[in-house]
């Protein structure tokens, strides 16, 4: 029992002392996005909200849901496209108050509720992803990062590719 008071005692001082391995945090992204192959769609605006956690100083895990704002698709009907997946986030150089990022992960991505051509009206389809950025930290609790992304489908049934570009708020608990 006196190896759980310690062990216990230990953890209250370096919670204290901000001494963490891991970093949960929440992000909030406004995404524009430029599909190229997806019909009459040619520009995408929408937001991203994002939940991970920093290993190590260094390394991020992030699930994300983007969801986009209507848009006209073929023959003037309207569609809501909207993603969601996990990203591997890495500060390829980190100066502290600025770090350099670079990006891989995995989605996917749906055009929904809309004539996207002649045959189809609905659209699912898994991505890659991969990206570099930057983002400046104004303290040791909010970052602001930009991200430049480029989408790369598994399978070219409807759509090439689609690039974003996002631009938000990070905010670190610990």
């Amino acid at each position: 029992m006196k190896k759980f008071y310690l062990a216990f005692a230990a953890s209250m001082i370096s919670l204290n002392a901000h001494a963490f391995i891991l970093s949960p945090h929440v992000g909030l992204d406004y995404v524009s996005a430029t599909p190229n192959g997806y019909g009459d769609i040619d520009s995408l605006n929408g937001g991203v909200v994002s939940v991970g956690v920093k290993a190590l100083g260094f390394l991020s895990v992030e699930g994300f849901y983007q969801q986009y704002a209507s848009t006209d698709a073929f023959g003037g009907s309207k569609t809501k496209p909207a993603a969601y997946g996990i990203d591997l986030v890495s500060d390829t150089l980190n100066l502290g108050v600025v770090e350099l990022l670079t990006t891989v992960g995995y989605g996917k991505y749906t055009l929904d509720g809309g004539n996207l051509d002649k045959k189809m009206d609905k659209f699912e389809g898994t991505a890659y992803r991969a990206g570099i950025g930057a983002q400046f930290n104004l303290n040791d609790n909010i970052g602001i990062r930009a991200m430049y992304r480029y989408v790369f489908p598994e399978d070219d049934t409807f759509k090439k590719n689609v690039q974003e570009l996002t631009v938000g708020i990070r905010y670190y608990f610990f």
